[in-house]
């Protein structure tokens, strides 16, 4: 099975990918997004998003005045 290798300092293996939450914090303290790094030279694989704005579905219908 293929190993993934850290481009910067060539370390190999899954156990060396590490993810964390980012500081930035949402309203409800969700944190916005996720790093994912090399745990022996930090080099980053790439970021995640955590928290995504979304906006509320309310009905949108009218009633007639009687």
């Amino acid at each position: 099975m293929a190993e993934p290798t850290c481009p910067n300092c060539a370390v190999s293996g899954v156990e060396h990918l590490v993810s964390k939450d980012s500081v930035e914090r949402s309203r409800t303290k969700d944190p916005w997004f996720i790093v994912v790094y090399c745990d022996s030279c930090g080099y980053v694989y790439g970021v995640v998003a955590k928290h995504t704005f979304t906006q509320p579905t309310t009905p949108r219908f009218v009633l007639p005045k009687v």
